[in-house]
């Protein structure tokens, strides 16, 4: 049966399922909802058995042999089965059909398909727990982030935890280790600043399309190399890296037409939906200052034009892409 991230404690705690998948592409929350599965389940009479799937594959044997019988060294067991796939499906069912035991096994893997025997299986079953495990959407993030923070007592704003949220991602084994190291950074400091944060975050490369953005208009074009790549390697498409990049000059272009009629900045800006990051107010403004209207015409132009390139050929749609944001950003301002 299903079961949602919220209630998978009480769940554990009424012995509800006598198993338990959990799978999903976010790692790092599937190891933390197994470990909670493990730390509510567990007592000073607990004894942990772990297998991989591959092991068991060879000795199919040894997953029920542990599930149906006593510990003999505690008073119940947890069998944590890790990476499980899809070929073990027949074994599994055989073992959990055939029970007859109070142990508890989790079973623990990546993204699983619709189509997959295993999530089927447990979807359909009554006393199985299956629960997926998606990537932390930005609102989740920041509220891990300010959970994280008020637990160790450092009191940070909402701007600051957005910053931090948007630097790091949507991985939660790699926004925990990355928080460790900020709560260190900032244990002993009574006040920080935006700055201070970027001061810890920026041993940590990780890109996204603000940074892009930026540096693309910023004319940088060694960074914006580096960003591309790595974009690239996290299998972003190049047509999202143009949309993001033409949205951009769109409100750059916006602002710079309320100016003309006779707007202020802060005006014009506080139009935009939605609000430029505060973090980005001043560079943004220089941006309006370079990029002109009549610029700020031509790069969305070409950047339509690529992105009509990258549709009808695919296969050099990364290459097209790298070159027209590349070109863009060796613009000469007048």
């Amino acid at each position: 049966m299903k079961i949602k991230a919220y209630e998978l404690k009480s769940i554990v705690e009424k012995k509800k399922y006598s198993a338990y998948l959990v799978y999903g592409q976010n790692k790092g929350l599937v190891r933390e909802k197994s470990q909670t599965i493990i730390d509510t389940y567990k007592d000073d009479q607990t004894e942990i058995i772990k297998f991989e799937n591959d092991e068991l594959i060879s000795e199919p044997e040894k997953l029920s042999n542990e599930f149906n019988t006593f510990s003999l060294i505690a008073e119940k067991k947890i069998i944590h089965v890790l990476n499980i796939k899809d070929n073990l499906t027949e074994t599994i069912t055989n073992t959990i059909n055939n029970q007859d035991s109070t142990n508890l096994i989790i079973f623990e893997t990546g993204e699983l398909t619709p189509r997959s025997k295993l999530r089927k299986f447990f979807e359909k079953e009554k006393n199985l727990g299956i629960l997926a495990c998606y990537f932390d959407t930005e609102r989740d993030v920041q509220d891990l982030i300010e959970t994280t923070f008020k637990k160790e007592d450092i009191s940070i704003s909402r701007d600051i935890s957005l910053l931090i949220a948007k630097r790091l991602g949507n991985e939660r084994h790699i926004i925990k280790s990355e928080l460790e190291k900020i709560i260190l950074y900032l244990k002993d400091k009574k006040e920080f600043k935006a700055e201070d944060i970027l001061k810890c975050l920026s041993q940590n490369e990780d890109f996204g399309f603000d940074d892009l953005n930026y540096n693309l208009c910023d004319g940088n074009v060694v960074k914006l190399d580096k960003i591309i790549n790595q974009l690239y390697l996290e299998g972003i498409n190049p047509i999202a890296l143009l949309r993001s990049a033409g949205k951009h000059f769109q409100k750059i272009l916006f602002v710079n037409q309320k100016i003309d009629s006779g707007v202020n900045f802060t005006e014009s800006i506080s139009q935009l939906k939605p609000p430029i990051f505060f973090l980005y107010i001043n560079q943004f403004k220089n941006q309006v200052k370079k990029w002109k209207t009549s610029l700020c015409y031509k790069a969305i132009e070409r950047i339509m034009e690529t992105e009509e390139l990258c549709k009808l050929n695919s296969k050099i749609s990364k290459i097209v892409c790298w070159r027209t944001l590349r070109n863009i950003a060796s613009i000469k301002y007048s």
